[in-house]
């Protein structure tokens, strides 16, 4: 096994192990066309390296789906803390806002703040998009896509989450695409 699947299945462990309402999916098979989208964005700004910097993916880029989009930052590694730059308006709905606010804020749980804390650094850890599927509340499920950025001196620092949660959807079924690649 390789590293990528010995952190994912670590990470798995964990979840299973605190009851975790996430797991991250080792085949990364996303359902929502737009995580294809973003992931297809993110390999652009990438270019040769191991990931984008924050800086290679402009706002510009990303307006489709700043909704349901938040940029997170590690702003300590030991013991590691992680701060919300920005949450997009959908996401603000479900999490309130927490622009500015640290993941340890007092309004998080310490379940959310461990999950959301080790989501970042598997993130971060493995430079790849990764897939959570999710089921909150036994009613409400759906799937978050992290992006790994590094910063202006090419450490891994950043993180952008893409989710979606509904409490019809068949997350079975893979949507189909809203446009062609660039070529």
């Amino acid at each position: 096994m390789d590293n990528l699947h010995d952190a994912i299945a670590q990470f798995n462990a964990r979840a299973e192990e605190r009851n975790w309402v996430q797991y991250c999916d080792p085949d990364n098979a996303f359902i929502m066309r737009e995580c294809d989208e973003l992931i297809e964005l993110w390999n652009w700004a990438r270019g040769d390296k191991d990931m984008p910097a924050r800086d290679d993916l402009p706002v510009r880029v990303l307006k489709p789906y700043l909704p349901r989009l938040s940029l997170v930052e590690r702003i300590q590694d030991d013991p590691p803390r992680f701060k919300f730059r920005l949450v997009g308006t959908i996401m603000t709905r479900s999490l309130s806002e927490r622009t500015g606010q640290a993941f340890d804020h007092e309004s998080a749980t310490e379940e959310q703040t461990d999950r959301w804390t080790q989501s970042s650094i598997l993130s971060l850890t493995v430079k790849r998009p990764l897939r959570f599927p999710t089921v909150m509340q036994r009613h409400m499920v759906g799937e978050m896509l992290l992006l790994p950025l590094a910063d202006e001196t090419d450490t891994p620092r950043f993180v952008i989450a893409y989710g979606r949660y509904e409490p019809t959807r068949d997350w079975s079924v893979r949507e189909p695409r809203s446009f062609a690649p660039a070529s």
